[in-house]
């Protein structure tokens, strides 16, 4: 079958064969329909990390995805063919309590595999085989959108664990605040899923990036009520202005250090992108950081992947986007493009592209 390959450390992809997986009993096998593309993605491809599966030489490549199921083996009695599918990503260790428990996203071994990134295959080939427990069934209404699900899920986890810092203060009963206000850096795929989101919990939400209001993030934004600010400057674009909760999403560990600056009392900066680990070192004055963030009760912490739980929640709330927002969600995808241009996607994405989306078998 047709696949896209890479063999980390080495730069490169190529749309190559692979073996065609053997459906087992109590598997399901899936013909892919879509896969986005995200910076992990092109950061595999570029050799920067990646991991092949055992005794192979090469991996497929791509995490995001969405299918349909073509056969169901023995035993299965929760799909059946037709059906849409978002699979999940990490496979837990086994052996540790959380991975015990379903919950692999917190896997406290580090022994865990990731389809298409660690140690297994991913889903940007013709079609792959999995066990029921990693897949999702997705209404066919959100068909459009559902390949924006294994983001999602990431955004659902990170501003779950922000409410839940949020929620340690036990505010006590009085007349009811202003809404809440959160600060979003970075307006790809996981900024913008992240406002969306934030909107809906009810919170005014200030995204902030490296260009005008005239892109398609700026004006996607808008269009939820959402503010853009370009901050190509420096945060002081931002003026005076302090937030509860901070969803950082751009993988720029500098910007990191100053957004604990942005953060009012009792706020809580939650991290999802992963910054370079061989970029320069550089100077903070970390003494003032941490003075404030201890004398302001304020909370960092990091996000990642995100358990079979959270694609449930983001089927819900895609749902309840579509319901506020029509179809304004689906303006995430700013590029569907065949297969065959796997390589411009993977190296030079549209400008201003939110989500890249390699379709691997139109329908």
């Amino acid at each position: 079958m047709r696949a896209i390959l890479v063999a980390p450390p080495a730069k490169g992809a190529r749309l190559g064969d692979a073996p065609t997986p053997t459906l087992g009993p109590g598997q399901v096998r899936v013909r892919t329909l879509e896969c986005g593309i995200c910076g992990t993605d092109r950061d595999i491809a570029s050799g920067l990390y990646g991991q092949t599966p055992p005794g192979r030489a090469d991996l497929v490549l791509g995490h995001e995805n969405l299918g349909r199921v073509l056969e169901t083996g023995s035993g299965v009695v929760d799909f059946a063919a037709g059906d849409l599918v978002v699979a999940t990503v990490r496979r837990g260790c086994g052996r540790c309590r959380f991975c015990r428990a379903n919950r692999s996203d917190f896997c406290e071994t580090g022994e865990f595999t990731e389809r298409g990134i660690r140690g297994r295959d991913g889903y940007l080939a013709d079609e792959y085989v999995e066990e029921p427990e990693y897949l999702v069934r997705v209404p066919k209404r959100l068909r459009s959108v559902a390949v924006l699900l294994e983001p999602l899920s990431v955004v659902e986890k990170a501003v779950e664990q922000g409410q839940a810092l949020l929620a340690r203060l036990k505010a006590p009963a009085g007349p009811a605040p202003p809404p809440p206000a959160a600060l979003i850096a970075g307006t790809g795929a996981i900024g913008i899923l992240a406002a969306f989101r934030l909107r809906l919990a009810g919170f005014e939400v200030t995204a902030i990036d490296r260009h005008g209001d005239d892109t398609p993030a700026g004006r996607l934004l808008a269009t939820i009520g959402a503010h853009h600010v370009n901050a190509a400057s420096g945060l002081d674009a931002l003026g005076p202005a302090k937030f509860e909760l901070i969803v950082e999403a751009s993988g720029s560990a500098s910007l990191d250090f100053d957004l604990l600056q942005r953060l009012g009392p009792n706020g809580a900066l939650v991290l999802t992108g992963i910054p370079s680990a061989d970029r320069p070192p550089f100077l903070v004055a970390g003494g003032g950081l941490l003075r404030d963030v201890v004398l302001e009760n304020q909370a960092l912490v990091g996000s990642v992947n995100a358990n079979r739980t959270y694609f449930a929640l983001g089927l819900r709330h895609l749902a309840q986007f579509r319901r506020r927002w029509g179809e304004a969600v689906g303006g995430v995808v700013t590029e569907r493009r065949p297969l065959e241009e796997f390589a411009a996607v993977l190296t030079a994405p549209t400008t201003g592209a939110m989500k890249s989306v390699l379709v691997v078998h139109p329908e």
